[in-house]
């Protein structure tokens, strides 16, 4: 696997999601890249003279600043976490820059601002959501798959896969299942790969589905799920399991989309 931390220079150093990522790194016996965007574009800083030009150029080398200022902690978070690690720093947008950068990576934790679902609708590879300073383990303990038979859960499932098999637990959640074979054929899936799970299938009963699947994520300690079943414009607006899990699951997930 290939990991990495995606940050803002804009928020500022986001230690202790680097140090949950370090810990990630550590228990998966990989080395992390850092990448961090400005949130900024030269595109904004049109061909200019006088005041305007110096204005422009003072806030080119200010982003600069706050690249070299991030990359200089990160990788001293890394030495101290005797973590490898490499650097890539961007003046532009990380929604513009990841898609072009996912291809190369299995898994990418996001520190806030960023979001994690939302990054991961804008390239190939999961995201992963981790509350600061998380105690990752060695990945252990209780895996919970959110499981709706859609692409994007699908997607999640896959790229899951690896840290699956490192756990005493996988449970498979099926809220208000849409056919009677769903819960057979994801467990045969899973099955497949080496990967035995207990089926949870039950109806929602009126009951809200982000709130079930957020009530049991809450007693694990990983959760796999896929991101914005519906347009991610349309969730934001009416509210959704996508969103409501972004901002109140304390348990680490997986997203992707």
């Amino acid at each position: 696997m290939r990991l990495a931390v995606l940050m803002s220079a804009k928020s500022g150093y986001a230690e202790g999601q680097v140090i949950s990522a370090c810990r990630v790194a550590n228990a998966l016996d990989l080395p992390l890249a850092g990448i961090a965007t400005s949130e900024d574009s030269l595109q904004y800083y049109t061909v200019g003279a006088g005041a305007y030009a110096a204005a422009a150029s003072q806030s080119i080398t200010l982003i600069e600043k706050e690249l070299d200022d991030l990359s200089d902690k990160f990788r001293q978070t890394c030495i101290n976490s005797q973590v490898a690690h490499e650097w890539l720093g961007f003046h532009g947008f990380m929604r513009v820059e990841w898609p072009t950068l996912s291809p190369y990576f299995d898994l990418a934790i996001v520190a806030p601002p960023l979001s994690a679902p939302e990054i991961a609708t804008c390239g190939v590879s999961a995201t992963m959501q981790l509350p600061d300073n998380a105690e990752v383990g060695e990945f252990s303990g209780r895996c919970l798959i959110a499981w709706d038979g859609s692409a994007e859960s699908s997607r999640a499932v896959r790229a899951a896969l690896p840290l699956m098999t490192r756990f005493d637990f996988v449970d498979v959640m099926i809220v208000d299942p849409t056919s009677k074979t769903q819960p057979h054929d994801i467990g045969s899936y899973l099955a497949a790969h080496g990967i035995g799970a207990n089926i949870i299938s039950e109806p929602s009963a009126g009951s809200s589905v982000a709130g079930l699947i957020l009530e049991e994520a809450n007693k694990t300690n990983l959760l796999v799920m896929g991101a914005y079943g519906v347009s991610m414009t349309l969730e934001q607006l009416i509210g959704g399991v996508t969103k409501r899990m972004r901002r109140e699951c304390k348990t680490p997930i997986i997203f992707a989309n």
